[in-house]
């Protein structure tokens, strides 16, 4: 595997570690040299961290420091009981009648390699919300597996994947995570990235590779093509990765987002409007434990008022872009025609189901009238289908169109592209994608 370049920020998160827990080199830190820049035994803090940013290791830091109290199989037990304490929501997602058997036990039984027992580590103290994160997504993909009748070695290496799923992350400058800011094309291929940076660092481990590394990698694919990092489709996914994606979707959607930023009422249709990026097999399940979260909350949902006027804007939005799409010819026959046009294809066949009509924005006002509970499911319908757009959008961008190619030198379809990219970000929607890598 390829060291990590000296401006990886997990240098920062290692080093700052050892200020307040003590880490340890168990061998010398070498680097691309051979040149010695930490000595075995040597106490590891941020006193260290200015020599070792200015080069290349020869080795990835994990494979070369302990820190006291590293995460162990029995500490996970214990941290994954603490949350279903701390977060009754996750809790009643997860409900099943062997939660020992079906969820404790296989996180229990996970193989932790030194490295990655360390790198555990590091995230559980220095990056304590994304470790919560891998619990949660842990939680409910052992919990879907569990529905569909799983065997206790497929739920095993699902458990152990999903433990590091997302730890790729931690390589990734922790700005790219922020709501508020603008992503370049560059920036968002380095979110793009981090499935492929875990599966580097897993492939090194016979435990790991190929079955969990490749989990792992493919996490974010999605059965219509549109997910990443290799737009695999269909039978390509492995039944794991597709279950470990539809996993973290319904934890971010439902455990981790702002009761203001998504529907209580709607999280079920949402689901179900990713039937043909997940499989119905999987949102069954996933709408059975929306609906359980629903029951434990039934207050909550009271609280919520849906803003017409930003309704009505977010509806005429989508209904522009859906316009600018079917107006676009296809006919060129490129890939990016191609993807493009299933994409917003599936959008506007959502639309349709939903009774948005694309000639009007008012349309199904009209129908609803002032009924809350219905405004508000057609406001988290439209947000996700807005969602479904930007992310087809920015996967065009990133398969096939260059950042240094002028607009005016792009076909009509990549200034479409382009064009719609500007209009979701101008309309407050930039960070909605970002979210979902969360």
């Amino acid at each position: 595997m390829d060291s990590l370049t000296p401006t990886d920020p997990y240098l920062k998160q290692v080093t700052t570690l050892g200020d307040t827990h003590q880490v340890v080199a168990t061998e010398d830190i070498l680097n691309d040299e051979g040149i010695s820049l930490v000595k075995q035994g040597t106490a590891v803090n941020s006193s260290l961290y200015d020599r070792l940013v200015r080069h290349k290791l020869l080795r990835p830091l994990d494979y070369s420091l302990t820190a006291a109290d590293v995460v162990s199989p029995l500490e996970l037990i214990t941290d994954v009981k603490r949350l279903l304490r701390n977060e009754p929501e996750l809790s009643q997602a997860v409900e099943t009648q062997f939660i020992q058997r079906d969820l404790l036990t296989p996180l229990g039984h996970i193989q932790l390699e030194p490295p990655l027992a360390f790198k555990l580590t590091v995230c559980r103290e220095q990056c304590p919300q994304r470790y919560q994160h891998l619990l949660r997504v842990s939680l409910m993909a052992l919990n879907l597996a569990t529905q569909l009748c799983w065997t206790s070695e497929d739920k095993q290496e699902l458990a152990t994947a999903a433990l590091f799923h997302d730890l790729g992350e931690m390589h990734l400058e922790p700005s790219l995570f922020e709501r508020s800011k603008q992503l370049s094309p560059a920036e968002l291929r380095q979110i793009y990235a981090h499935p492929t940076i875990a599966y580097l660092f897993l492939r090194e481990f016979p435990a790991y590779y190929p079955r969990i590394s490749n989990i792992v990698h493919q996490h974010h694919e999605r059965l219509d093509g549109s997910g990443y990092p290799k737009g695999l489709t269909g039978n390509e996914i492995l039944p794991a990765a597709r279950l470990l994606g539809a996993a973290e979707m319904l934890v971010v959607i439902r455990l981790e987002k702002q009761q203001s930023e998504t529907s209580l009422y709607s999280t079920t249709e949402v689901l179900k409007l990713n039937a043909e990026r997940f499989g119905c097999d999987l949102i069954l399940p996933l709408v059975e434990a929306a609906k359980r979260i629903d029951d434990a909350t039934p207050t909550l949902s009271l609280a919520i008022t849906t803003n017409q006027t930003v309704l009505q804007a977010r509806l005429k939005l989508l209904v522009e872009i859906l316009q600018g799409a079917a107006a676009i010819d296809t006919e060129e026959g490129t890939d990016m025609a191609h993807f493009v046009s299933s994409q917003m294809r599936q959008v506007m066949e959502m639309a349709n189901r939903c009774g948005v009509v694309l000639n009007t924005s008012t349309g199904p006002f009209d129908i609803i009238g002032d009924d809350e509970q219905a405004l508000s499911e057609l406001d988290a319908l439209v947000r996700e289908m807005i969602f479904l757009v930007q992310s087809a959008v920015r996967e065009a961008q990133r398969r096939w169109i260059k950042e240094d190619i002028p607009n005016e030198e792009q076909s009509p379809l990549a200034q479409w592209v382009r064009n719609t990219e500007l209009a979701l970000y101008s309309a407050g929607f930039q960070s909605e994608a970002v979210a979902e890598t969360l």
